[in-house]
C-alpha cells in the first residue's frame, strides 16, 4: 500500500515537471498574443475577440489539467475572468479588456507556479 502511495506521488510530480503536459505553453501563448494587440496602435476588435475566443477553448481543453494544478477558486476564477474579457471585447471596453486580461495572466501564473 505505502509503495503505491510513494509511485503515485513520484508520478504526479514527474507529470507536474512537465508543464507543457497540463498546457501552460499555451495558455501564457494566447495570453502573450492578446497582450500584444492591445499594444498596437489600432485596435482590432474582431481579431481581439478571436483570441479571446481561443483562449476560452485552450481553457475548456485543459480545464481537467488546470484542475489538476490549482484550487477551485483558481480555475472557476480564471473562467470567469476569461468570459468577462471576451464580453468586454464584444463590447470594445478597452480598459475592462486589458484589467481581465491582466487578472487572467496573473491567475494562470498562480496555477502554474508548481
Amino acid at each position: 500500500m505505502m509503495k503505491r502511495c510513494l509511485i503515485l506521488v513520484m508520478s504526479f510530480f514527474m507529470l507536474a515537471g512537465c508543464t507543457n503536459f497540463f498546457g501552460k505553453e499555451e495558455v501564457f501563448e494566447h495570453i502573450s498574443v492578446l497582450e500584444q494587440s492591445f499594444k498596437e496602435k489600432e485596435l482590432y476588435w474582431k481579431k481581439l475577440q478571436t483570441d479571446a475566443e481561443k483562449l476560452k477553448k485552450n481553457y475548456q481543453s485543459n480545464k481537467w489539467k488546470i484542475q489538476l494544478l490549482g484550487d477551485e477558486d483558481e480555475y472557476e476564477t480564471l473562467n470567469e475572468s476569461i468570459n468577462k474579457l471576451i464580453i468586454a471585447i464584444e463590447e470594445k471596453d478597452q480598459t475592462q479588456s486589458k484589467l481581465e486580461l491582466a487578472i487572467i495572466k496573473v491567475i494562470a501564473e498562480d496555477i502554474y507556479s508548481l
